[in-house]
């Protein structure tokens, strides 16, 4: 048997294998079983939430979302330092050296600094995050088109059975332009229909059994599939942008 012949058998074992596990990727983190009750609809959408953000940081295959883009955590950053010089004013209110009620002023400002920040977060979860649960920013050695970044975001309303994530494109950085990017609309059909704005629904009576075990590969596999049609979508995109530069 020829080298050629070798080489074209083993093209098509891996061929083989990866239709039959499409999931080969994946590290299991853990073999315990993920199980919650059914009304709980926090937790399912934590579930469902993390076992998305997993296909989408995770993959590595040709398809996938990460060989384009990578995490962006520059709106994590900020939270975290607004999170923290809040904290910080309530620690410097403690170890201010000077009794009641010659600190006052010192208080005041403390607690005033404090609830700033506070609600500064609150408008951020509010009128900037909103549903999102992910923000990636496309690799320069790897640019297909002219998305700069994607939000990702998810749906799971209380008493509901429908589980949506959504992915929707912005023009800049996510502390720039995460508040300019496209809405995400999971109350309508078919999502947003502005270019490059995608999203998908599922049952969650598909992934869970009736005592409440997540069926985490079968929804890994259909958020896969979700996926591999948007970067097909990004790649199609891409190629008649260079088609019109030249």
């Amino acid at each position: 048997m020829g080298k050629k012949q070798l080489d074209e058998g083993s093209e098509s074992s891996k061929e083989d294998s990866t239709k039959k596990d499409p999931l080969k990727w994946r590290t299991r983190r853990s073999d315990q079983e993920k199980k919650t009750s059914l009304g709980d609809t926090a937790t399912i959408k934590r579930i469902l939430d993390d076992a998305a953000i997993e296909v989408l940081l995770d993959n590595p295959d040709e398809g996938a979302l990460l060989p384009l883009f990578s995490e962006d955590t520059s709106m994590s950053n900020l939270k975290l330092f607004i999170g923290f010089s809040a904290v910080g004013s309530s620690l410097l209110s403690h170890v201010y050296p000077a009794p009641f009620p010659r600190n006052w002023w010192c208080l005041l400002l403390c607690c005033a600094f404090y609830f700033g920040m506070s609600g500064v977060l609150q408008l951020l979860l509010s009128f900037v995050e909103l549903e999102s649960i992910l923000i990636l920013k496309a690799r320069k050695d790897k640019k297909v088109c002219s998305v700069r970044g994607l939000n990702i975001c998810s749906h799971f309303p209380r008493f509901q059975a429908t589980y949506t994530l959504g992915i929707a494109p912005i023009p800049g950085g996510a502390i720039t332009s995460l508040a300019r990017a496209p809405d995400f609309r999971p109350d309508v059909e078919g999502g947003n229909d502005q270019p490059f704005c995608a999203q998908r629904s599922w049952e969650v009576e598909m992934y869970f059994d009736e005592e409440g075990t997540f069926l985490e590969d079968e929804f890994l596999i259909s958020v896969q599939e979700f996926v591999q049609e948007y970067v097909k979508l990004l790649h199609a995109e891409g190629a008649k942008e260079a088609k019109k530069e030249l």
